[in-house]
């Protein structure tokens, strides 16, 4: 029995040190980072910036792989399944973290909060709203009224959980309108679609609106953050004209749960280091997007949050998983 006991110490004693060595060497092997969203797009983009400093910090390629569909949960899906090792991660935003997280539930495919390490959130960025410049409305006041002369106006969504929909859903809500979400599978669509006339609303990421709004294309009605953007300072928020309303959204990197603490630590210390430098920040600027670095449980909470905080939204819409 002693030789046994002491068997068993030392081939515990062994696993333990084999796992602190892998620890100590993580990454030994290039690591695999998901992007819920087809390539090219503003999360595609950041999570290259970030990926390609991360490569050089820590000696193994980062390498981005695409896997986009429903509303930016597929990707998420496959991440979380992967072995929590370390080797297989994903960038996230707030549509596969918070709003989908609501509408979806148990058709999800993961719980966003019991299988997903949050490791640091890159930035954010609010939504725009836009209208055709054959739409008479220079402001959100004179747009309400505009929607309620012409009920049932379509407006561009990414689909179904997407921070368009739930933008549009807000508006609606708050403001006693009957508008119609149509889903369009990137925003390069939606926009093309709009400066041609075929869709006169859109509520989209900041970065991908407000270059059409500056190049005349389409007409900068109100914007998504609790306060004036510091890229579009002379446009309204929409909490101007209602009280309360903010539309974001986040860009952060998760893994699946059961990271080891250690590996954690190392992706979340190297992550908050690539947020600080400036060469970093400047490239987000030109994104249209604002740096956030919160980190770890600081950015779960803020999910949670959000989750919180589009509950009663998405329950009083009547959003359904497709």
């Amino acid at each position: 029995m002693k030789r046994i006991a002491v068997a068993l110490l030392v081939g515990a004693v062994a696993s333990s040190c084999v796992t602190a060595a892998a620890q100590d060497v993580w990454p030994s092997k290039p690591v695999t980072v998901v992007v819920p969203f087809a390539a090219g797009g503003n999360t595609d983009v950041l999570a290259r910036i970030f990926a390609e400093r991360m490569s050089r910090r820590l000696g193994q390629q980062f390498l981005i792989e695409n896997k986009a569909g429903a509303g930016g949960t597929t990707g998420i899906v496959s991440m979380t399944k992967a072995p929590a090792d370390g080797y297989t991660l994903a960038v996230a935003t707030t549509a596969g973290l918070a709003s989908n997280a609501v509408i979806m539930k148990d058709k999800l495919g993961y719980n966003a909060e019991k299988d997903i390490a949050y490791l640091y959130n890159m930035a954010t960025q609010p939504n725009l709203m836009v209208v055709h410049p054959s739409v008479p409305a220079k402001t959100l006041t004179e747009l309400i009224g505009w929607l309620k002369t012409n009920p049932r106006t379509p407006y561009a969504t990414s689909g179904i959980g997407s921070s368009q929909h739930i933008c549009g859903e807000m508006l609606a809500q708050e403001a006693g309108l009957e508008i119609v979400p149509v889903a369009y599978r990137a925003s390069n669509q939606q926009m093309q679609d709009l400066i041609s006339g075929q869709i006169k609303l859109a509520c989209d990421n900041f970065s991908t609106a407000w270059e059409q709004a500056k190049a005349g294309n389409a007409r900068a009605i109100a914007v998504g953050s609790a306060k004036r953007y510091s890229f579009s300072p002379d446009v309204p928020t929409f909490a101007e004209t209602l009280n309360g309303f903010e539309v974001l959204s986040a860009f952060g990197w998760v893994g699946p749960a059961g990271l080891d603490k250690a590996v954690v630590a190392k992706l979340v210390a190297e992550l908050t280091v690539v947020g600080q430098d400036p060469e970093v920040n400047e490239r987000l600027r030109a994104l249209g997007v604002e740096s956030s670095r919160l980190a770890g449980d600081a950015f779960a909470a803020y999910m949670r949050s959000e989750r919180q905080r589009l509950a009663p939204i998405v329950e009083k819409a009547g959003i359904k998983p497709p």
